[in-house]
């Protein structure tokens, strides 16, 4: 009995998994979608700092995770964060 359940669990988070990995590489926004969403998140910064950003995310793939972890524009003297 717990066999199944563990199984059926295991099946349904797999599903769910590969089901966003899909739809999260299939969705492709664009700079004028996300600008609203970006101006919520950085109040303080221009357009053009914002399409930078955004242009540094899907030069990196779009995986921000990245970005964190290599530095990305969060190095001191890369002009995004001097700004600020």
């Amino acid at each position: 009995m717990k066999k199944k359940l563990w199984i059926s669990l295991g099946a349904i988070v797999l599903t769910l998994g590969i089901g966003t990995a899909v739809y999260a590489a299939d969705t492709n926004s664009s700079f004028q979608q996300m600008l609203p969403s970006m101006k919520q998140m950085h109040p303080k910064l221009t357009d053009q700092q914002l399409e930078k950003m955004h242009n540094a995310c899907q030069q990196q793939g779009g995986n921000a995770g990245t970005m964190m972890k290599s530095g990305g524009m969060m190095k001191s003297g890369s002009g995004m964060m001097n700004s600020i």
